[in-house]
């Protein structure tokens, strides 16, 4: 088992390889989504983002040392390969969203090369059999362990600020209400290329507080709004309620979902401030994060809601700095 020649590596060797460990992949990936499972695990906890994908990659290199004997390739690279492809797969069937695998592959392509490396290492010392076995139910077996300790819950707080040439009258008219955005006025973000729902219009029942404003997104998505602080062209406060059962399960990946058990959003703000060539518009809004690794998703959610709410401000200062009426 020293030996580091590798023995012939047929094309229909590494296939086969591959589809055992895809089909391990995808039989976790199915129970840690199902709601047999939901009380033991779920896919937004370590033992699917870190641990699956250890025993992923540490099962490709023991079958690639097996069947086609010890190299750096079945150490390293093979985990790293397979788990791209898995990867690859399950956005072109539409298992996963391409900003959930975007997120994913920081933490789980690591991983798997880090199992490959304890795998090659654990088979210098014995056959691996025992070894493997252990490590290919250790994901189902840490979950229910992971679950019993609560997640944590964490508010976020993302602000974004625009200076805009226009009058804190003009602003405050493109804010309350936000006619029918065109997608020709939406500025190019990687949010929207990662196919995230482009924001339509905002609309409300009446200027004051207790008012009722429905903001709308492509793909059915709508979030309840009610104003909390008005204070005419100065600020505008509201709650915002967004309910997983009316949004479209489409809309979003299923981790991701607003109002769901992982996050949600709480509130929001403009806030207009005069400035010597016109105003500045701030854009705040506060989140809730209730994963195992709040802090890596917090980092995921600001970038995604800066490119939300820049976008949002862009249109606004557009529209404030036309003559032409929305």
């Amino acid at each position: 088992m020293n030996s580091e020649r590798p023995k012939s590596k047929p094309p229909i060797t590494f296939l086969i390889i591959c589809g055992v460990a895809l089909l391990y992949g995808l039989f976790a990936r199915l129970l840690f989504a199902s709601r047999a499972f939901e009380n033991y695990g779920s896919i937004v906890s370590w033992s699917f983002i870190c641990v699956l994908p250890f025993a992923f990659g540490a099962l490709v290199t023991f079958l690639g040392f097996k069947l086609v004997g010890p190299s750096t390739f079945w150490r390293i690279g093979a985990p790293f390969i397979v788990i791209t492809l898995a990867f690859f797969i399950s956005i072109i069937t539409d298992l996963e969203a391409i900003l959930c695998v975007i997120v994913a592959i920081p933490i789980m392509a690591p991983s798997a090369m880090i199992g490959g490396i304890i795998m090659a290492f654990l088979l210098k010392k014995s056959s691996g059999n025992l070894q493997v076995s252990f490590i290919a139910f250790l994901p189902f077996l840490s979950a229910p362990i992971e679950n019993i300790w609560q997640k944590p819950h964490q508010q976020v707080a993302i602000t974004d600020t625009i200076e805009i040439d226009a009058t804190p009258e003009q602003v405050w008219a493109k804010i309350v209400s936000v006619p029918a955005i065109q997608l020709e006025e939406l500025p190019s973000q990687w949010i929207y290329l990662l196919d995230f729902p482009k924001p339509i219009a905002a609309e409300i029942d009446h200027h004051a507080v207790g008012g009722k404003r429905l903001a709308t997104f492509e793909r059915d998505v709508s979030f309840f709004e009610v104003v909390t602080e008005f204070k005419p062209n100065k600020k505008l406060s509201f709650t915002i309620e967004a309910d997983p059962e009316f949004i479209p399960h489409t809309a979003f990946d299923q981790h991701i979902i607003v109002g769901g058990r992982f996050y949600d959003v709480l509130n929001g703000s403009y806030t207009i401030e005069t400035t010597k060539t016109g105003c500045k518009l701030i854009l705040t809004s506060n989140h809730r994060l209730s994963t195992p690794f709040n802090s890596y998703a917090g980092v995921w959610s600001k970038w995604t809601m800066n490119q939300i709410q820049n976008s949002i401000l862009t249109v606004i200062k557009n529209r404030a700095e036309s003559s032409t009426s929305f």
